[in-house]
């Protein structure tokens, strides 16, 4: 330690609360810094870590561990900082000064201190109007409201802390609910659950039991069942059995199932739980529980196709003007299939096309498009993700949305758009529809006009949705839902390895690597770590010799996120060879990075798959502050105060450079290695993908089958060759428990 910051006596704190003393030294953009904190239990400090938005004099926590410095001793390595409320006269004067309150700067805060001395704080706490002839009416309400938030911001921070809950957790519920926090953990901590991510059943438990809740009340019961559902929702079961359901349930809340069970029939008719049926893997129905809204969105789609269905749409025929418009846009005839698919997406209200990379697809897209028999027909074009609207966009020539943005869904404010939009088109082509889960779907159905029809285009082979539901496969389920599945691969698709080689894997085989010249190739390996080593040298190495270039044409996807295999471990790896280098940003990032949108953000325009680099770091302005009015009280000062700033990466997606505050950078992931689901809907001029025993539980033809044909140009399997097989022969994915199939029996 330095003379400035002696070694504490005492056992190694592992939160320290003070004022910041001054600044060692300070990043400019605030991501990282050296200071020195006060702490009157612990003694001086040097705090090394993320301090944004403080400046000295500021009373703050800090959440982090004591750590040796080969050079400057022994420090405090900070892991999380929030304001803490100040202690003192100097203390209040500091954060007064520092623009907390808009109109109250360093005048204000000198007379505060003047007139109420080292008590301020308890005293403005316990009577605002001891600050009256200070500031005026409006600001002292404000002042006062600021110390009595702060302080409760503290003491919940405090009691959660104590439970265990990390910094990330605890800032992500305070960011959340606000000065609503301490309300929302004492009167409705389940809550919890739906509404920060990162928290399950367990952790809302601790908060709910520390507080003194029984270990029988039915609340807790309730809600242990509601979260059993949305778990097996984020496995893709829209109405999970109920005897399935009920045990998940019991095991959350360590109760006998029975008890459980006994609040089944309250929840229902508190409308919080759905009594409904779902489809085994043989088709027998068997009772099941959803919740409400997935039972709704299901019941909505049902409801959709159902009066879309009632509707016979015209056949095909050979002098059908508009194929003869359609042979004339493209520069040749459409075959059997091509051409029942046109005229069917012209006269169904509803068709689902379905086919394999090479099939003609496009061209059924392009047909469409051409064989309108009206020229000012309105088309609107979807996809589920940025770059699947993209690519759906290159294709047909017309501008194409992601099916979120079309709906004005924000997946931040989950109602946000739901029943508000309505969709004026005469024809809807949502492309890659396997991807589409039960909530998306209802929303799209629902916004649509009456006479609009509506074109599903997608691989029924693929991967199901990451959402719940199997909206694609339930619908194929359906006899009476008309439906063209393309099955031919034309000729200029046949010279590709790359197709050859997935309709092998479709067909249980083993694909063949491709004779030199070829553009699908299987290296195998055996042990994992010789597979990761030979991955990051075709990446690094063999693919560039081709003219790939390892960061922006190749993209490594991985079944698993764990593991030696896993994309963090490989991600690691690869920014070891292929960004060495970089120069350290926020966020763990570095200059130079690959990174992954996570989620889609509207408000930074970006969508959930996009695919980005980091070219620095810079400043953004934080105006939030709601203080903004003029008070007339003559005894108001108004003094000019600093908007806040946050530090922000700067990343470049395709063409377009986005500040990306700190605040976000939770949505923000490295790249070099994705999940096989996660790269649905997206293609890559390169794709190398490790395959291994060791994922024998994701070895699938669906995924194998997907992770083939993400790549355009190129493809590298790497690995076992039983892994292979294993995977290409498995035609048996998980079951996904859903009502809408249920639903087409009745």
């Amino acid at each position: 330690m330095s003379a400035t910051a002696p070694e504490p006596a005492g056992a190694d704190p592992d939160t320290l609360c003070g004022e910041l003393v001054r600044f060692v030294w300070q990043a400019p953009d605030g991501a990282r810094a050296v200071a020195v904190l006060d702490d009157p239990r612990h003694g001086r400090w040097k705090i090394v870590g993320p301090l944004w938005g403080v400046q000295q004099g500021h009373s703050l926590r800090v959440w982090g561990k004591v750590t040796e410095h080969p050079q400057h001793g022994k420090q405090f390595a900070v892991e999380s900082a929030q304001p803490a409320l100040p202690q003192s006269a100097e203390g209040l004067a500091a954060w007064l000064a520092s623009g907390v309150i808009r109109g109250v700067g360093k005048r204000t805060a000198k007379r505060v201190v003047e007139k109420l001395g080292e008590t301020a704080v308890d005293q403005i706490k316990a009577d605002v109007e001891v600050l009256a002839g200070i500031v005026g009416k409006k600001r002292r309400k404000l002042l006062h409201a600021r110390l009595c938030e702060l302080d409760a911001a503290e003491q919940t921070a405090l009691f959660l802390f104590g439970l265990g809950l990390g910094p990330s957790l605890v800032r992500k519920i305070q960011a959340r609910y606000a000065a609503d926090t301490g309300r929302v953990v004492r009167e409705r901590p389940f809550s919890l659950i739906d509404e920060i991510q990162g928290i399950g059943f367990r952790t809302a438990d601790k908060v709910a039991r520390a507080q003194g809740l029984h270990f029988d009340a039915p609340e807790r019961l309730r809600a242990a069942l509601r979260f059993a559902l949305g778990e097996l929702a984020a496995q893709g079961h829209t109405a999970p059995p109920r005897d399935r359901a009920l045990q998940a349930a019991a095991v959350a809340a360590e109760v006998p199932a029975e008890s459980i069970e006994a609040q089944v029939a309250a929840m229902v008719a508190d409308g919080k739980l759905v009594e409904v049926q779902s489809c085994d893997p043989t088709g027998d129905r068997v009772p099941a529980l959803a919740l409400p809204d997935l039972a709704q969105a299901e019941q909505a789609i049902f409801e959709h196709v159902r009066a879309a269905c009632a509707e016979v749409p015209t056949p095909a025929t050979d002098d059908d003007p508009r194929l003869r418009r359609a042979a004339e846009t493209l520069g040749f005839d459409l075959e059997g299939q091509q051409r029942q698919a046109v005229v069917l997406a012209l006269t169904a209200p509803l068709l689902v096309v379905t086919g394999g990379p090479g099939t003609g697809k496009t061209t059924i897209l392009r047909g469409v498009l051409a064989a309108l028999d009206d020229v000012d027909s309105t088309v609107v074009l979807a996809a589920p993700t940025g770059r699947a609207a993209r690519r759906l966009a290159e294709a047909a020539g017309l501008e194409a949305k992601t099916l979120h943005r079309l709906l004005a869904i924000d997946p931040s404010r989950p109602d946000a758009g739901r029943g508000k939009v309505a969709i004026e088109a005469d024809l809807v082509v949502v492309d890659e529809a396997s991807m589409v889960d039960a909530a998306l779907m209802a929303q799209l159905v629902g916004a649509l006009p009456p006479y609009a029809r509506l074109l599903l285009v997608g691989d029924a082979d693929q991967l199901p949705s990451v959402g719940p539901g199997a909206v694609l496969a339930d619908l194929l389920a359906c006899p009476e839902v008309p439906r063209v599945r393309l099955d031919r691969v034309f000729r200029q698709a046949e010279a590709s390895s790359i197709v050859r080689a997935a309709h092998a894997v479709l067909a249980g085989q083993l694909p063949d690597s491709a004779p030199s010249g070829g553009d699908f190739f299987f290296v195998a390996r055996n042990e994992a770590e010789a597979i990761a080593d030979t991955v990051c040298k075709v990446v690094c190495e063999r693919l560039p010799k081709l003219g790939f270039d390892p960061k922006t044409d190749v993209q490594v996807l991985a079944p698993m996120h764990k593991g030696v295999l896993g994309v963090v471990e490989l991600n690691q790896r690869l920014r070891g060879l292929l960004n060495p280098d970089g120069a350290p940003a926020i966020g763990g990032m570095r200059v130079g990075d690959k990174v992954l949108q996570l989620r889609n953000d509207y408000k930074l325009e970006l969508s959930n798959g996009d695919i980005g680099v980091v070219l620095g770091t810079t400043v953004v302005t934080v105006d939030d502050d709601p203080a903004d009015e003029v008070d007339e009280d003559p005894a108001d000062e108004t003094e000019p105060t600093a908007p806040a700033t946050l530090p922000a990466l700067v990343v470049r997606f395709g063409d377009r450079l986005v500040d990306y505050p700190a605040p976000f950078l939770e949505n923000l992931t490295l790249a070099y290695a994705i999940t096989v689901h996660k790269s649905q809907g997206s293609e890559y001029p390169a794709v190398v993908l490790p395959i291994h025993g060791s994922q024998w539980a994701m070895l699938q033809r669906n995924l194998l089958y997907t992770a083939m044909t993400r790549a355009r140009r190129f493809c590298v399997l790497v690995g076992e060759e039983r892994a292979v097989r294993r995977a290409a022969t498995n035609d048996a994915p998980v079951w996904r428990h859903t009502r809408l199939r249920a639903l087409w029996g009745d």
